[in-house]
C-alpha cells in the first residue's frame, strides 16, 4: 500500500472540495493529498497530463457532465482510475458510468471516510492489476507474433479465432483472416485427416505430431506436422483448441539431399571420372583426384589456372561461351567434345558434360564439369 495518494477533485462546488478534504483527513494511513480543479476543460487537461493516483469527478460540471469527462478521458487511455460522485444516487447513472470506465460511483451525504478509503485503494489495486495483466498480455502476444512455429486458436466447432504471423508465412497467405475459410474448420490438416484428428483431439484432448499435407496459396504441397491440445475452463467445459504447426517439407528435402550426397560422393570418388566444381563465374573451386591424375595438375595447379586454360586455344571460346550461358540460367547440361591440355603440353580429346547446380530455391548457385577421356584406339 501506498504511502502518499495524490489526489484530484473535479468539481464546480468549491464547498464539496472543502467537505471532501474533510473527509479525506480523517483517513490515518494512506495520506491522501487533495487538490481541487472547478471546470470540465481544467479537469480534462490534469486527467490529459496525469500526474494524479486517482480523480474523483462530480457528475455534474456546470454544462457538461462527469460521464462526458469520463468519456473524452478515456480517449486518452487512462493511467489512473476515475470515481464518481454524485449528489443523488442513480442506477442508471452507475451503470453509464461504470462502462464509461469508471472505477466506483459514491453519492455524496452517504460517504464516510473509511467507504472513500476503500473505494480509492480498491479502485488503485484494480488499475495495478489491470496494468499487469496488459502487461502479461503484450509479452505473450510478443512471443505468439514471434514464436518461428505457427500457432492457431479455433474454437471447438473449428471457428477461427488467431493466427500468429509464422503461420500466415508457412502457408503462404497474407493475412490471419485468409485462412479462416481456408483451413480453420479442419484445424489446419487436410480434409482426409481432419476425422481422425477430431477423434484423436476428443478421445485424448491432445494431439502430438499429427503429420498432415496441405497446399499452398502458390499451389506447393506443404507436408505439416501437427500438435493441438484441448483449453478448458475452470468448469471443465472446452473453451478453445490451440495448435502448434510445424513445416516438415525441407525435411523430405533434406533426406533427398543427403541420397543426392552419397550418390555424388561415389561419383567424385571414381577413379577414371573427373570433376571440376565451378562458381558461377566460372573459376575453379575444386577437382577430384581423377581430374588431376587425367590432367597432370595438382591442387595448388589447379587454384590458380583458368578453366578455360584446361583446353586447347580453338576450344577456349565456347568454354567461356558456355560458362556465360549457364551462369545466367541458361542450359541445365551442355555436352562437349574438347581437346584438354594437360600440365606437360602434351592434350587428350575428352567428354566434357557441363551441368546448372541450382539450389533449394531454384537460383542457379554453381557449375559441375564431369570430364571423361575419350576411349584410345
Amino acid at each position: 500500500m501506498r504511502e502518499t495518494i495524490r489526489a484530484l477533485l473535479i468539481d464546480d462546488d468549491q464547498g464539496d472540495f472543502v467537505f471532501t478534504k474533510g473527509l479525506l483527513s480523517q483517513i490515518t494511513h494512506p495520506t491522501i493529498e487533495l487538490d481541487w480543479v472547478p471546470t470540465f476543460e481544467e479537469g480534462h487537461d490534469a486527467i490529459a497530463n496525469g500526474g494524479y493516483d486517482v480523480y474523483l469527478v462530480d457528475y455534474f460540471l456546470e454544462d457538461r457532465t462527469g460521464l462526458d469527462l469520463l468519456r473524452e478521458a478515456a480517449r486518452h487511455q487512462l493511467q489512473a482510475p476515475v470515481i464518481m460522485l454524485t449528489g443523488r444516487g442513480s442506477h442508471e447513472v452507475d451503470i453509464e458510468a461504470m462502462q464509461a470506465g469508471a472505477a466506483d460511483y459514491l453519492v455524496k451525504g452517504q460517504i464516510e471516510p473509511e467507504d472513500l478509503e476503500r473505494s480509492i485503494r480498491y479502485a488503485l489495486d484494480r488499475m495495478e492489476a489491470q496494468r499487469a495483466l496488459k502487461a502479461s498480455e503484450e509479452r505473450h502476444r510478443a512471443m505468439f507474433d514471434h514464436l518461428p512455429l505457427g500457432v492457431y486458436r479455433c474454437t471447438p466447432e473449428g471457428e477461427f479465432l488467431d493466427a500468429n504471423p509464422a503461420l500466415v508465412r508457412i502457408l503462404g497467405y497474407p493475412d490471419p483472416a485468409s485462412l479462416d475459410s481456408q483451413y480453420a474448420s479442419t484445424f489446419y490438416v487436410s480434409d482426409e485427416d481432419a476425422e481422425i484428428f477430431k477423434a484423436r483431439l476428443e478421445e485424448f484432448g491432445i494431439v502430438r505430431g499429427f503429420e498432415t499435407q496441405l497446399r499452398g496459396v502458390d499451389g506447393r504441397t506443404i507436408r505439416l506436422r501437427n500438435t493441438a491440445r484441448i483449453h478448458r475452463d475452470a468448469d471443465g467445459n472446452v473453451g478453445y483448441v490451440e495448435g502448434i504447426i510445424e513445416d516438415v517439407s525441407r525435411e523430405g528435402s533434406l533426406l533427398a539431399s543427403n541420397r543426392e550426397a552419397t550418390r555424388y560422393k561415389a561419383l567424385y570418388e571414381c577413379d577414371h571420372i573427373g570433376i571440376l566444381t565451378l562458381d558461377r563465374s566460372g573459376e575453379i573451386q575444386d577437382g577430384n583426384a581423377a581430374l588431376r591424375a587425367l590432367s597432370g595438375y595438382d591442387e595448388e595447379d589447379l587454384s590458380s589456372v583458368e578453366y578455360p586454360e584446361l583446353f586447347e586455344e580453338g576450344d577456349r571460346a565456347g568454354v567461356l561461351e558456355e560458362i556465360r550461358q549457364l551462369s545466367a540460367g541458361g542450359s541445365a547440361i551442355r555436352k562437349e567434345s574438347r581437346d584438354l591440355r594437360m600440365k606437360d603440353g602434351s592434350t587428350r580429346t575428352v567428354s566434357t558434360l557441363s551441368i546448372l547446380i541450382r539450389d533449394w530455391d531454384g537460383d542457379p548457385n554453381h557449375i559441375l564439369i564431369v570430364i571423361e577421356a575419350a576411349p584410345t584406339a
